[in-house]
């Protein structure tokens, strides 16, 4: 199974919403039509604490009110580093700075970073962390606001109108920003500007262009994306993007959506509302290094508009080279606020699994589980790769796996038949040993018959000497 390194930053904010209209599916989820109906558009403040400003470590009066949490994890550089997005806040939504450099000397307020690995802990060694405030953001970001003109948003518009009409308003001098809306198709209403009165004239003209039909929200996505492949510099893009998720006329899907951000570095924020579930497009949050976001009123909505942008500019970032490991990292990080002061803890996960939520039968993905020539006895440096294959068959339950085993060409056909049969049992009993189902796993000798590479050097031997794994069931 592929693995893609992310291509650009890019954000995506998703507002998942219920509602009825013409144009889409008739038949919808019980959960979304009550999620509609319940949507409070009037001002009643919201119970939870968004973004509101910025407070100085020494001005907070009780260290127990504050919030500590792992924003997002970029992943794009695994396994050469991975970056976290940290921030603290108080009961009011407040920022609370002055806890690393360059703003403070040091970072010894930052005691403790750890990995938990299925079912180990490894602890980081080093790291470093770095407060980022709005005076580090000179460069600015090119942002693409992307609309679900779907019928299904009829119930809606007001709300999302509003809060393009606040995003606007948010614009940094230094930002770009464009405003496109899709159904079946992508309709740019305003192109790339810096001007902020440009923009909100345009698209005050504009907006009710192309409203109502089919949804296609992955062809949307995915087009949207697309509308930074003509950038050539190096500021940070952002995709902002409101749909309902009533997915009914897309060509491509989720996995197609996920690689598209690859290649792109697209970073993906979905706002999903109230009790509409939207699994796959959290995931994509969560593998593009963005975060999933739900609300329940249009005063929700607003706030996390405002909290995703102010988040552009205020973070703690804390950089460190991560353990190698094929499966869900469960990452948590401590902090002391003032000396001597309870510790905070936030926890974040980001996925290096083989397999995930889209995998599709026949999917593949090879391990190089080492033996000693002629043996089919696991070796020690083998039980690592068997742990990454038990977590991920514990969290993907419904997934069956054939465990094919392959060898070069040393040794004759009816030779390494035998050993590679041998060997791929030995894979399949050391899973089973762990919990795993037999079941659920299937033993396959293929032999010298398929190698990877071309027999020719021993590093290629060592290549094709190789266990593979192969979806059979899902």
């Amino acid at each position: 199974m592929k693995r893609y390194a992310l291509a650009a930053f890019v954000w995506v904010a998703v507002f998942s919403l219920g509602g009825g209209s013409s144009g889409c599916r008739s038949y919808r989820d019980p959960e979304a039509q009550l999620a509609i109906a319940r949507f409070d558009t009037t001002d009643q403040p919201s119970s939870r604490a968004f973004f509101r400003g910025t407070l100085p470590i020494d001005s907070v009066r009780d260290i127990s009110t504050l919030r500590f949490d792992i924003w997002k994890i970029e992943s794009d550089d695994y396994p050469k580093e991975i970056r976290l997005m940290a921030r603290v806040f108080d009961s009011s939504g407040n920022f609370i700075t002055h806890l690393a450099p360059p703003v403070v000397p040091t970072q010894e307020r930052w005691i403790k970073l750890t990995e938990t690995l299925g079912r180990r802990t490894v602890p980081i060694g080093t790291f470093s962390v770095r407060e980022y405030g709005e005076g580090d953001s000179a460069m600015g970001y090119r942002i693409v606001l992307a609309l679900d003109y779907s019928g299904s948003m009829r119930g809606v518009l007001d709300a999302m109108h509003e809060g393009a009409q606040l995003f606007i308003r948010m614009k940094y001098p230094a930002d770009e920003l464009a405003i496109a809306t899709f159904n079946t198709q992508l309709d740019v209403k305003v192109p790339f500007t810096h001007d902020r009165a440009a923009l909100s004239q345009q698209y005050m003209r504009t907006y009710q262009r192309n409203f109502g039909g089919y949804s296609s929200v992955y062809d949307g996505l995915i087009a949207a994306t697309m509308l930074f492949d003509t950038a050539t510099d190096e500021r940070p893009r952002v995709l902002v993007c409101f749909t309902d998720g009533d997915e009914n006329a897309s060509r491509e899907d989720a996995r197609a959506l996920f690689e598209h951000a690859q290649r792109r570095r697209v970073r993906i924020f979905p706002i999903g509302f109230g009790y509409v579930r939207d699994e796959l497009l959290e995931y994509i949050a969560q593998q593009t290094g963005g975060r999933f976001y739900r609300v329940t009123s249009r005063k929700e909505l607003l706030a996390a508009f405002e909290e995703i942008y102010r988040s552009l500019r205020y973070y703690y970032l804390v950089r460190y080279t991560p353990p190698v490991f094929a499966g869900l990292h469960h990452v948590e990080l401590s902090l002391q606020p003032r000396a001597g002061s309870q510790v905070l803890i936030a926890r974040g996960s980001y996925d290096k699994s083989d397999i995930n939520p889209w995998a599709q039968l026949n999917d593949a993905f090879n391990k190089m589980i080492n033996f000693d020539y002629n043996k089919a006895t696991l070796r020690p440096d083998a039980i690592p790769i068997i742990e990454e294959i038990v977590d991920q068959l514990e969290r993907y339950e419904r997934v069956w796996l054939e465990v094919r085993g392959h060898t070069d060409d040393i040794g004759g056909i009816e030779f390494n038949q035998r050993l590679s049969e041998a060997r791929a049992r030995a894979v399949v009993q050391a899973l089973v040993e762990r919990g795993i189902d037999s079941v659920r796993l299937r033993a396959r000798g293929m032999g010298m018959l398929y190698p990877l590479v071309p027999n020719t050097s021993e590093e290629n031997r060592a290549k094709n000497r190789r266990t593979e794994f192969v979806i059979i069931r899902r």
